[in-house]
């Protein structure tokens, strides 16, 4: 990457900022909404890399220059597609196997691009409310309406949906408390309905995966903000989301399979681990992870082919060493396993790597002095955190939904942040 790119057209700033507003706004409320933003941010990105090859090597003057951390973060999304596509060549897998792994190097021009581009982040900000409204909405007509048990929008199952819905309702209200702290309440008071509209459609989703990144949340959020002059309209905040989740829970049907689903985990738990029961949602899950700890070591470096690992499930189940309701499982239900399984150690460190260096960059910048900058630190830190925790109880980045929204809101934010940052340093001059 170039460290010292030249700027780009005025337009192409106004396409990028579009583009990336336009991802929050469809990514849960239309079909493969999570694909649109995504693709247009990809056409920016390469006219960004076509017009700095035509232009002189300036400064960009709105750009942060590149750094160490940018061209790891680069490096990092090739070493993910390059394990991937290394192991399916390997094993001699289908090329749908390499749909996921070739959105990582699709990633590197639209973060390169975004380097290098003003964004517009209150267009960021109405996007992203107006998409938690849709999201919503989409989730009231789902379960209001009856027309499924639990709130799945249109990203294939209600658990992804859950778990995206609940990170982007995070970032939306730690937007209002930015707001908040800069008094601009008109400001807040949409980012914190906005807020809310994610917490509904999280519950109505019945997603506990999601419940797992809670805590992790908070502490960011604590980190992030916790200041004197802060706590009268954090406390304020807390108090309105801790009332609308009362409501959101009072105005789901009656009977909704929220109610159960929360209460019967532990249960589940409990009879898998006494009993040995594998015919429930928790124990078939546990039972999934140890045929796959069963099968790593024997192939630890480039793992399991898929139909390779089929065929040794199978003989797993004849020799009674696994539950047979595991051969009717279509992965094993948590992202790191299932990478070990079949890209092996190799694989499992290049996914660790990018979740670790991102979280960590991120985190560097939460007790910044300006509060811009802190929030979107804070909010960056929580994609590759909760992306964590939800892969403990499936492969989120297994499917396109999943690893189109954590590849896209990595750069969105990450260029963010760089902006925030030169901005604070250059008010600061």
């Amino acid at each position: 990457m170039p460290p010292t790119p030249a700027a780009p057209p005025a337009w192409l700033s106004t396409w990028m900022s579009a583009s990336a507003a336009l991802s929050f706004l469809l990514m849960l409320s239309v079909p493969s909404g999570y694909s649109v933003g995504g693709g247009l941010l990809l056409l920016g990105g390469l006219g960004v890399w076509w017009t700095g090859r035509q232009a002189s090597r300036s400064m960009a003057p709105d750009a942060a220059p590149w750094t160490a951390e940018d061209r790891t973060l680069c490096a990092l999304l090739l070493a993910v597609f390059a394990i991937n596509a290394l192991a399916v060549l390997w094993h001699g897998d289908s090329g749908k196997y390499l749909d996921q792994g070739a959105r990582y190097l699709l990633a590197v021009p639209i973060l390169a691009g975004l380097r290098r581009v003003r964004l517009r982040l209150d267009w960021l900000a109405l996007g992203l409310a107006l998409g938690l409204f849709a999201t919503a909405g989409v989730a009231a007509w789902q379960t209001q309406g009856q027309v499924y048990g639990r709130a799945s929008g249109f990203v294939t199952s209600a658990i992804p949906f859950g778990d995206m819905s609940l990170t982007m309702g995070f970032w939306s209200l730690m937007g209002a408390a930015l707001a908040a702290i800069r008094r601009r309440w008109c400001g807040a008071a949409l980012l914190l309905a906005g807020s809310l509209a994610g917490i509904y459609a999280m519950i109505a989703s019945a997603s506990r995966g999601s419940l797992v990144a809670l805590p992790i949340l908070l502490v960011l959020a604590a980190v992030a903000l916790l200041r004197r002059t802060h706590l009268r309209p954090l406390l304020a905040g807390v108090a309105i989301l801790a009332a609308a989740a009362a409501i959101a829970l009072s105005v789901l049907p009656a009977g909704h399979i929220a109610e159960s689903r929360y209460g019967a985990a532990l249960d589940e738990w409990h009879a898998y681990s006494q009993r040995g029961d594998a015919t429930n949602n928790v124990g078939s899950r546990l039972e999934a992870w140890k045929a796959a700890l069963i099968s790593i070591p024997e192939r630890p470096l480039l793992g399991w082919g898929h139909a390779q690992y089929d065929a040794h499930l199978r003989e797993l189940i004849g020799a009674g060493r696994v539950a047979p309701i595991v051969g009717t499982l279509a992965n094993t239900h948590n992202q790191f396993i299932e990478i070990w399984l079949h890209q092996g150690s190799l694989g499992l460190i290049a996914c660790l790597a990018l979740l670790i260096a991102s979280f960590w960059y991120f985190c560097r910048r939460l007790r910044a002095p300006e509060p811009a900058v802190r929030v979107l630190a804070c909010c960056g830190a929580a994609l590759p955190a909760a992306f964590a925790a939800y892969g403990l109880t499936q492969v989120i980045l297994g499917r396109n939904n999943g690893v189109m929204f954590f590849l896209v809101s990595l750069a969105v934010l990450w260029a963010a942040l760089r902006q925030a940052e030169r901005d604070a340093a250059q008010a600061a001059a």
